[in-house]
């Protein structure tokens, strides 16, 4: 996968992470607003990305497999759900990308 997709991906979960953890989690947050819970389920589902065997062409919860399993899935799932409809005010560039990417499966 490349760079410039790899840092795509990592700006959109820390955005998502970030929604999530502002709501949830109070005071211990790194630079970009994470707590450590939030950051690992964050570097945890990048690094299962990166790994993806189709290339993380689509949406995670569009695709044939789940690269998450157990805990990371439960997680990762639990920030979309609350982040995804605030998404749209906050972040709206990457949720018309977002919109595209699910179009296009």
């Amino acid at each position: 996968m490349g760079e410039a997709k790899v840092d795509k991906d990592r700006k959109t979960l820390e955005a998502i992470g970030r929604i999530y953890c502002t709501a949830h989690h109070v005071g211990g947050k790194d630079a970009a607003g994470l707590c450590s819970e939030c950051r690992e389920t964050v570097d945890a589902t990048l690094a299962r990305t990166q790994a993806c065997p189709f290339g993380h062409e689509k949406n995670c919860q569009d695709c044939e497999i789940h690269c998450q399993r157990g805990d990371a899935r439960k997680r990762i799932r639990e920030m979309m759900a609350y982040s995804a409809p605030r998404m749209a005010l906050r972040h709206p560039l990457m949720t018309v990308e977002y919109l595209r990417k699910k179009c296009q499966a």
